[in-house]
């Protein structure tokens, strides 16, 4: 083999090893949360993989000395990366938000209001037919090309660009996989404008830096075709050897902004987990008929915490009647006095330490058995957005044992 053949077999295996471990990892999480966008990064990325396996050198000339096929790895390759990139043209949909025009449940003249996305089964209906249409098109094409034997593992663009059939190819291939690949991009550079959260803004980040060196390929792989087309071979190795490279560190580029922010939020579910140990127990003190007896598997923190939060919030709804309406006053008031949290009144940070306060004042009154004179009339905190319910009980968690606390039930006695 030579030295070339040598480095890209190094370069397509590392790459496919990256691939296949991520399908795994999103095979097994979707198989813990049965999140549709998880099935379909483990697809694509398992897709993905095959294509570079089909891309190296020894496993291309197998391909097509065991067929008699000249060049079979080509197109075998080529469908791998139309079904990876046709799930993320299904991601791009399912994240990209629609927006109703003015007077539908707007304001006019304010450009319209996000709206939920179209969903799986509207994302698949849109993007099935027309890839499955295209790989339907790029066989017909490839197997009326009549190639000549031998096999041409980094070189058969360039080869053949200038037979019409495989150079329709070329381009039905190009524009099913660009129109997905830079659909991708955009819908990342615009969800960056509206998330704060850093796991997310990093793995959009990765995600548009990777598929923009993916993209590049593209470029370099059709610069070079259409220099054949023109009778020129002198750019053919942008095809052979830039756009191999660029493909392959996009491609590990992607797969690392997916693992990177898969295992951060994974591991912030079993902190958010832990912190909320000691606020679940205090709370459900009241009534423990709100704590579920049907545990999930050890790996389930999604579900795990989910569940902590709505016991908590069960918990809290039985101490209402014990609440005191005082103890909050005066927590917030503190709360106002010392900057805590942010001044935003709908941070989920803001009435931590009312949320607090009013527990342990509660689990007080119970205890002793003498009921507030004021009950609180609104839990604080219990109308937190459900996106920030979780951060919210964590800031309690956080706040149960603070020094502020004691001096607020302390006031309150006295």
């Amino acid at each position: 083999m030579s030295e070339a053949g040598d480095v890209h077999t190094l370069a397509y295996t590392t790459v496919s090893a990256v691939m296949y471990g991520l399908a795994g990892y999103k095979a097994l999480a979707w198989a813990a949360e049965r999140i549709p966008a998880l099935l379909l990064m483990a697809i694509g990325a398992l897709a993905g993989g095959a294509a570079f396996t089909a891309a190296t050198p020894a496993v291309y000339r197998w391909l097509g000395e065991t067929s008699g096929i000249s060049d079979l790895a080509t197109l075998i390759g080529y469908t791998q990366v139309i079904v990876c990139f046709a799930c993320l043209r299904t991601l791009a949909l399912l994240w990209s938000p629609r927006r109703l025009p003015a007077g539908k449940g707007s304001k006019a003249g304010n450009g319209g209001r996000p709206h939920r996305g179209i969903g799986m089964r509207g994302a698949l209906r849109r993007v099935l037919p027309r890839y499955g249409a295209a790989v339907a098109v790029m066989w017909a094409l490839f197997l009326s090309a009549d190639l000549p034997t031998g096999e041409r593992p980094l070189t058969f663009d360039t080869a053949f660009a200038d037979r019409p059939p495989v150079f329709a190819f070329l381009l039905v291939y190009h524009a099913a996989f660009g129109w997905a690949l830079w659909s991708m991009v955009y819908v990342c550079c615009e969800r960056l404008k509206d998330v704060h959260d850093p796991i997310l803004r990093g793995s959009l980040r990765l995600l548009v830096i990777g598929c923009t060196f993916i993209g590049s390929y593209g470029v370099c792989k059709l610069i070079a075709i259409f220099g054949v087309v023109l009778g020129s071979h002198t750019l053919d190795a942008l095809s052979s050897h830039v756009a191999t490279a660029l493909s392959s560190l996009g491609g590990v580029i992607t797969a690392t902004g997916w693992t990177r922010a898969a295992l951060r939020t994974r591991r912030q579910r079993r902190r958010d987990f832990y912190a909320l140990e000691t606020l679940w127990t205090t709370v459900t003190q009241a009534d423990p008929g709100v704590i579920l007896h049907s545990p999930p598997s050890g790996s389930a923190w999604e579900f795990h915490t989910l569940r902590r939060a709505h016991e908590i919030r069960d918990g809290q709804l039985a101490l209402r009647p014990w609440t005191s309406q005082h103890i909050v006053n005066a927590a917030r008031r503190l709360t106002d006095e010392h900057g805590l949290g942010s001044p935003d009144r709908d941070a989920p940070e803001h009435d931590a330490l009312a949320a607090a306060a009013g527990i342990m004042g509660a689990l007080e009154a119970l205890r002793s058995g003498r009921p507030p004179g004021m009950p609180c009339e609104r839990l604080p905190g219990i109308d937190v957005p459900p996106q920030a319910e979780r951060r919210h009980l964590v800031a309690v968690a956080r706040q149960l044992d603070s020094p502020l606390v004691a001096r607020v039930l302390a006031e309150a006695e006295q």
